[in-house]
């Protein structure tokens, strides 16, 4: 990937923002895990609605989204999310433990990109984030 000049000197690539929310603690561990060789930001939530107010102020390029949480289910936050301007086009990836027909039908009707299925590994993480980003391996700064 090329980067931009201005006035001669490179421009720096934009670190991309990557938000994950999941009621499980073990779930959210293994998102920042699984970060550690990518140059991102990531943002957690356990809380669907503390992911909300953040998400109506903060942009994010990826939003990894549990459909089963305890407090809101993600399919219903999803709504929400997309009624939120800046979050319209935003990539969103649904996970679940549960695969239900009509969850994927809903999700893919609210522009869902991906459905993964728990267990997530580490390196199904990573391509995620490679796909629908411009993440690059953290060059150590």
């Amino acid at each position: 990937m090329a980067n931009d000049v201005i006035g001669g000197s490179p421009v720096p690539a934009k670190i991309p923002e990557i938000v994950a929310i999941d009621d499980s603690p073990t779930s959210i561990h293994l998102y920042e895990l699984s970060i550690g060789p990518l140059d991102v930001n990531l943002r957690s939530f356990q809380s669907a609605s503390e992911s909300l107010t953040y998400l109506e102020e903060h942009n994010a390029d990826l939003v990894f989204l549990d459909v089963l949480m305890r407090e809101k289910d993600g399919l219903t936050l999803l709504k929400k999310l997309r009624g939120v301007k800046r979050h319209q086009d935003t990539v969103v990836v649904m996970v679940t433990s549960k695969d239900y027909h009509q969850d994927r039908h809903i999700a893919r009707g609210l522009g869902v990109r991906e459905y993964l299925v728990k267990p997530l590994r580490s390196q199904e993480i990573r391509e995620i984030i490679c796909k629908y980003t411009d993440a690059q391996p953290d060059s150590g700064h």
